[in-house]
């Protein structure tokens, strides 16, 4: 009788084509995401260093534009691109291969008896290794 693996238990094998495919709708799910709501983190931050002058998400908005132009409100967003990307990248790529290898080593039956630990432990693992990528984008 084979050895299981679940990287074949599934409908779908997991294989170098599935986890670029994890990668790749890491890198969209966060990278694009955040991106787009680059003007309110910049109102946000401008908010908090001078409250008096930006009072509010909208009366902020419009006082960044009026001052510096609508370009201002884009500040930052190629870090925060690069940075979330990468973020997305090994929160749902590396997600995929720890949860595939964690079930491994703990075999079928353990697999299956204690799921949630095994997702857990994967989920945990991924998101170290995403964090690592994101922080030095977040200086």
């Amino acid at each position: 009788m084979a050895k299981w693996d679940s990287r074949y238990a599934g409908h779908v094998p997991h294989d170098a084509s599935y986890y670029s495919k994890c990668l790749l709708g890491g890198i969209l799910a966060c990278g694009l995401t955040h991106t787009a709501i680059c003007p309110l983190d910049v109102t946000k931050c401008n908010m908090q260093v001078n409250p008096d002058k930006y009072k509010g998400l909208i009366k902020g908005l419009k006082t960044i534009v009026a001052e510096e132009g609508s370009r201002a409100v884009w500040k930052g967003w190629l870090p925060t691109f690069i940075g979330y990307s990468a973020q997305g990248a090994f929160k749902y790529g590396l997600y995929e291969v720890f949860k595939d290898q964690y079930a491994n080593m703990v075999g079928k039956d353990n697999y299956d008896k204690y799921k949630g630990l095994v997702w857990c432990a994967a989920s945990a693992s991924a998101e170290f290794f995403a964090d690592i990528a994101l922080c030095p984008l977040e200086m």
